[in-house]
């Protein structure tokens, strides 16, 4: 199913569970977020082979609700069936319905497409969101990063009941 509320373009998928390491990330999300990205997680990704591998990012937090400088997020990668990183924790991101939408921005820009993307979800009829589940980023294969610039691509994926 696909929709456009509100010029947002909402597609619904169902997601499989994933087994992922992670590192994680507390603080201000929008830009420093993106330098956690590129400062941390990059490097322990090319250390481990990983860089093609798919990435996520999780919100374990609402930054509505949560103090700024306390909001997590876990920089998550998708391990490849066997392999076990000593350096990072685990866990398994839920599978089920989500709302997928696509970002193409910085991190300066990332919070406003959340917020107009949450908007165009809540106002879809017969949508409503999965509050036991986190909302996500999805970097699939080949999601590009410019390093001139900070553009970067993914998609912003909101848990929905089923």
């Amino acid at each position: 199913m696909s929709a456009y509320t509100g010029g947002v373009k909402i597609t619904v998928i169902d997601r499989q569970p994933v087994q992922v390491a992670y590192l994680r990330y507390t603080g201000v999300l929008g830009e420093p977020l993106t330098r956690f990205w590129r400062a941390s997680v990059a490097p322990w990704l090319a250390d481990n082979g990983l860089i093609d591998c798919p990435r996520y990012g999780v919100t374990l937090d609402d930054p509505r609700d949560t103090a700024p400088g306390k909001c997590r997020y876990d920089a998550c990668v998708e391990l490849p069936a066997g392999l076990r990183l000593p350096d990072a924790e685990e866990t398994t991101i839920a599978g089920g319905r989500y709302a997928v939408t696509p970002f193409k921005g910085t991190g300066a820009d990332i919070g406003k497409s959340w917020d107009e993307f949450l908007g165009a979800v809540r106002a879809t009829p017969g949508m409503r969101l999965d509050q036991q589940r986190c909302p996500l980023e999805h970097y699939p294969r080949g999601a590009s990063y410019d390093i001139r610039t900070g553009v970067f691509t993914c998609e912003l994926c909101l848990p929905l009941t089923n």
